[in-house]
């Protein structure tokens, strides 16, 4: 926590024993959720719902166990639709969390890992597109 009483993310995280990294690259961790979509939503929910329960137990009659949390997390992997609202500054936080990522992670948790060709076969195509164009371009110019 801040020295100054100036509130900070990794302060309050650091008061629940979650240590972050100095430097943390939230491009290079999303793109890092690519490689095994399936393990990592299941991860990335129950890690919430953890988290969630432990913020909203004392504070939200809706959480009277893991088990409530954890449907809160998975709704808002999808739809969002729950009985279930945060009431704590951290569960606001990990709902915060859980809705730009979650759709995307749990669209993906069933695709299987990504296919380490496939930026090669996209340039391939990229290429054969740009190839085209410039043929059209000088049919275009000498009609």
């Amino acid at each position: 926590m801040s020295t100054d009483g100036e509130w900070t993310l990794r302060g309050d995280l650091e008061l629940f024993g979650i240590k972050l990294p100095e430097r943390f690259d939230l491009e290079e961790w999303a793109a890092s959720l690519r490689n095994q979509p399936a393990q990592n939503t299941m991860i990335f929910a129950t890690a919430a719902a953890i988290v969630f329960y432990y913020a909203e137990r004392a504070h939200n009659p809706k959480v009277a166990d893991f088990y409530d949390a954890l449907i809160y997390c998975t709704t808002n992997l999808s739809v969002g639709y729950s009985d279930i609202f945060a009431k704590t500054p951290l569960g606001k936080l990990v709902g915060s969390a859980l809705m730009p990522f979650g759709p995307a992670l749990s669209g993906a948790a069933l695709d299987g890992p990504r296919d380490p060709g496939r930026r090669e076969t996209q340039k391939e195509i990229l290429e054969t597109l740009q190839q085209i164009l410039a043929q059209l371009e000088s049919q275009k110019i000498t009609s």
